[in-house]
């Protein structure tokens, strides 16, 4: 299988908020922001980020009678290398977004790494180097 390019897609239940949250809080450029179509997408280094209504896509999938919040570990995480990890942090709890877990070194990879969430609750990593 040969990929022409790659990009991650979280499914939201209110784009407008998530939307803002990417593009005024963590910054990132946006490249279409359509709220009533239920779609934004954004540019972040060389990869791409979307956002679709969860609600829709669980019509796609036939799964909208199934609840759309379930009790359970996380299915899915968005990774980010940063630099000046420590200045990302205070800028972001400026912003008043809440870590569960704040920049921690992790010796075994030689990371220092923290943890945050999105508007619709998807974890939100940031890592930096520290070799």
């Amino acid at each position: 299988m040969e990929v022409i390019s790659a990009h991650t897609r979280l499914f939201v239940s209110d784009i407008a908020t998530c939307a803002e949250f990417y593009r005024d809080v963590l910054k990132f450029k946006p490249v279409i922001i359509e709220i009533d179509k239920g779609y934004a997408e954004f540019e972040i280094s060389n990869m791409r980020l979307s956002l679709f209504r969860q609600q829709e896509m669980s019509e796609i999938l036939r799964t909208s009678e199934k609840p759309p919040d379930a009790d359970c570990q996380d299915q899915f995480g968005l990774l980010l290398q940063v630099r000046n990890m420590d200045d990302i942090y205070h800028e972001l709890r400026h912003a008043n977004v809440e870590f569960d877990e704040p920049p921690t070194q992790n010796q075994e990879f030689a990371l220092k790494v923290a943890y945050f969430r999105d508007p619709a609750g998807n974890l939100i990593g940031l890592f930096e180097s520290v070799m």
